[in-house]
């Protein structure tokens, strides 16, 4: 039986509760001395949200652990594999301003639809940006090439060898959703949900450059993304940011200049 507005709009704020629910303390729960581990998977755990550890398999901790062992000789980390119906990014690289929004960027310039996302980082600075995402258009998988072409941008755009903002314009102008299922974007912030940083929650319509938009508009701000958390239902986005601005949680101010950057970026280009 097809679900009614109503009972879908009912079904989506239980998803919000419950997700709001899981991703509490999110930033404050890290790891600290992990044991009957390997000196380095330790090493690489400190600092990480426990979420991490949950939510990935062995395999995937045993290649983000490699990936890291790159990072003693180049400045990042690739890897894209194929799973069922999906693709999954992972990148490993030193922490810098933008980076986030520069991958988010890349993959939506290659006509990528990310269907989740994940940015976490250690206590020695490595983040690890998880990206899940689709290809609608079978472009990696008709043209396997395509693959290596897609990680050399992603590298590219992120050493500021590229010009995001330019590769997205290039872009097709994606297919807008109907007026009917216009969703009014909703941005709230708080400061009780982590011990050191600022939680913010966005519901959107979800399109083609959201996520990129989103993290650039943070960014932009002089605001620091410590963690993320992405989810998209149907033509839904759902986009959890832990944000810091100067090492401390935002003022008022700041969370004023910042809601409006925010949607702002929630419309489409």
């Amino acid at each position: 039986m097809a679900s009614t507005p109503w009972r879908l709009e009912q079904l989506w704020r239980v998803y919000l509760l419950a997700h709001e629910e899981l991703t509490r303390e999110l930033e404050t729960e890290r790891i600290h001395a992990a044991a009957g581990v390997s000196p380095e998977r330790a090493e690489f755990l400190e600092g990480l949200p426990t979420r991490y550890v949950r939510t990935h398999s062995e395999s995937e901790i045993e290649g983000h652990v490699a990936l890291a062992r790159q990072l003693e000789t180049r400045p990042l980390a690739i890897e894209i594999v194929h799973e069922r119906s999906v693709y999954r990014l992972s990148l490993l690289a030193r922490d810098r301003a933008g980076l986030f929004a520069a991958v988010a960027g890349a993959l939506s310039s290659f006509g990528m639809n990310i269907l989740k996302a994940e940015a976490f980082s250690n206590a020695h600075g490595v983040v690890v940006d998880t990206f899940t995402f689709a290809d609608p258009h079978r472009t990696l998988e008709l043209n396997p090439s395509e693959v290596d072409r897609l990680r050399g941008i992603v590298r590219k755009v992120v050493e500021g060898k590229q010009d995001v903002e330019k590769l997205l314009r290039a872009r097709p102008r994606p297919v807008l959703a109907s007026r009917g299922a216009k969703l009014e974007p909703r941005v709230a912030f708080s400061n009780d949900a982590s011990e050191a940083a600022t939680l913010i929650e966005i519901v959107a319509e979800d399109r083609p450059g959201l996520l990129y938009d989103l993290a650039h508009a943070i960014s932009d701000s002089g605001c620091n993304i410590e963690v993320v958390l992405i989810d998209t239902e149907a033509h839904k986005a759902l986009d959890v940011f832990y944000v810091t601005a100067d090492g401390r949680k935002l003022d008022g101010a700041v969370k004023d200049r910042l809601r409006d950057a925010l949607v702002e970026a929630c419309a489409a280009r």
